[in-house]
């Protein structure tokens, strides 16, 4: 590692000032050109966090978040909402899932504890700001999406009945998307953290690849548990169903997605891998069958019987 990069990562207000920078500049040049680019930096933070956790541990990671947090209340005069998002969203559940690394089986516990920490960070969002306005969850993400589907419905003549059947599906299963994607962009950030700290000699935990990720059977009785008492309840305890096992299903279809990896690598069949990504990229609704093998995969473990089709050679 260069000796400066070393020198910053190691001391604490130049990395908290670094992350400070990250997680604001797309917040200051907001509307400009320079705004793209620095979205692409900007969520490479839990990154930067992940790898100063791993190099420095968790102690000296948590320092940095807090000092970096204060920073950005200060840069954002005195307001506490950027602080408290750069804390909690992009400091701490990243340096619990770097945490996590360090761990036996590591790779997949880091996935888990990540998915936790974005579904309870979720949950209390929501409940907190549809308390502050006295109404439902459902009526609060309807409004924050309310001019999203005013520029759509502005844009093109829709008809009544399918706008408003859209505009219901998308408020109904939100929140949950929203999570699944923060996980998965989240998770990517600590895993190229991992490969970061790998390169340069000072990573010495779970270094299994990504096509080794197995969850606990627990996730599995936890998602149709949740399935079940969804169809039984009330809507908004039904909304908070719906929406918590979105981000499960997402993690069990990376399972599954990782159980037909290995098959397909094991057979030597790159092509045919490369094709079901491409599937998956055209045709989302596939993932489908994927979560029906990662769910079964937590209680059968298909890879553990797998062996190569030359007989390992």
């Amino acid at each position: 590692m260069p000796p400066a990069t070393k020198w910053m990562l190691t001391h604490r207000l130049p990395c908290a000032l670094l992350a400070m920078l990250t997680f604001g500049m797309v917040l200051w040049f907001a509307g400009t050109a320079l705004s793209i680019p620095l979205l692409a930096l900007h969520l490479l933070t839990p990154a930067l966090f992940a790898l100063i956790t791993l190099g420095g541990g968790i102690t000296f990671g948590v320092q940095v978040a807090f000092l970096a947090a204060a920073l950005m209340s200060l840069a954002a005069h005195a307001s506490l909402e950027p602080g408290l998002m750069l804390l909690m969203l992009y400091g701490l559940l990243p340096i619990l899932a770097a945490t996590s690394l360090n761990r036996p089986g590591g790779m997949s516990k880091s996935a888990q504890h990540l998915a936790i920490g974005l579904g309870m960070a979720m949950l209390a969002t929501l409940i907190a700001g549809a308390s502050s306005q006295g109404i439902t969850v459902r009526e609060f993400v309807g409004q924050g999406l309310s001019p999203l589907f005013d520029a759509m419905q502005g844009q093109r003549e829709m008809d009544v009945a399918m706008f408003d059947r859209i505009r219901n599906i998308t408020v109904w299963i939100f929140p949950g998307l929203m999570a699944l994607s923060l996980w998965f962009v989240w998770w990517s950030n600590v895993l190229l953290a991992r490969n970061i700290a790998t390169y340069y000699g000072f990573f010495r935990g779970d270094v299994q690849p990504v096509n080794a990720l197995r969850l606990n059977p627990k996730i599995a009785y936890l998602f149709l548990a949740i399935a079940a008492a969804g169809a039984i309840t009330q809507e908004t305890v039904r909304y908070f169903a719906v929406n918590v096992d979105i981000l499960i299903a997402g993690l069990l279809s990376a399972q599954g997605l990782a159980v037909v990896h290995t098959w397909l690598q094991m057979r030597r069949m790159q092509m045919l891998a490369v094709l079901v990504y491409i599937v998956l990229l055209i045709q989302p609704v596939m993932v489908l069958p994927f979560t029906v093998i990662g769910l079964f995969d937590t209680w059968f473990d298909y890879r553990r019987n797998m062996t190569p089709a030359n007989g390992g050679q």
